[in-house]
């Protein structure tokens, strides 16, 4: 797995992630519910980054 998940934030939401002391690469284990509170956006917006982070784990298999 690469030491960076590189999910669609914006610079605004990283900051608070930041602020929040959460590492993008923690994202995965937090409910969508939290992310959109956290991150002050919609929930939509929310599981959209779950999903992306959750898909960010599966290891590759290569050829």
């Amino acid at each position: 797995m690469s030491s960076t998940a590189n999910l669609p934030l914006t610079d605004v939401e990283k900051a608070k992630l930041r602020k929040a002391k959460v590492k993008i690469m923690e994202l995965h284990t937090f409910e969508k519910e939290h992310i959109a509170e956290m991150l002050d956006v919609s929930l939509e917006r929310a599981k959209i980054l779950k999903g992306l982070a959750d898909l960010k784990r599966v290891p590759s298999i290569g050829f």
